[in-house]
């Protein structure tokens, strides 16, 4: 029975640490094993350029093993933890429809939550207040607002 058969919902299994403990090189002889893809749970690894200190996979791993959600954006752009949810549920309903197992990898705590368990929905930002209070704040100061 292929991964995802069977069940309603995909299966994720998580590696979870701190940089450097070889969450990546297991989860890479896991998948080859195994099978399946890796999505990386780094909050810095989704940055272009930031290879040094993130442990980031070596592209010699990345072609072992297909790796999602690494080298995304430019460390200039944003990126945050509901944009991460977006493009990681995304990639998990892909392996999950194609029955691949899923290996989720990272230490980035945040990520897996939101990965797992979602985000609480906040209101809306009404862009006229923001501005508002924008100018108020630099008008009257910090303290002020």
């Amino acid at each position: 029975m292929a991964a995802g058969e069977g069940q309603n919902r995909p299966r994720l299994v998580i590696l979870l640490g701190p940089t450097g403990a070889g969450k990546s090189k297991l989860a890479i002889d896991l998948a080859e094993e195994f099978g399946g893809e890796i999505i990386s749970a780094d909050s810095m690894q989704v940055y272009r350029y930031m290879d040094i200190g993130t442990a980031k996979p070596t592209s010699d791993e990345q072609k072992r093993v297909r790796h999602h959600l690494i080298d995304l954006v430019t460390p200039d752009q944003p990126f945050h933890a509901g944009l991460y949810r977006t493009l990681g549920r995304k990639a998990i309903d892909e392996l999950f429809r194609v029955g691949q197992p899923i290996w989720v990898v990272g230490g980035t705590g945040l990520y897996i939550k939101t990965l797992t368990q979602g985000l609480f929905a906040g209101p809306k930002i009404d862009p006229m207040a923001r501005a508002s209070l924008k100018k108020e704040g630099e008008e009257k100061g910090g303290n002020y607002l």
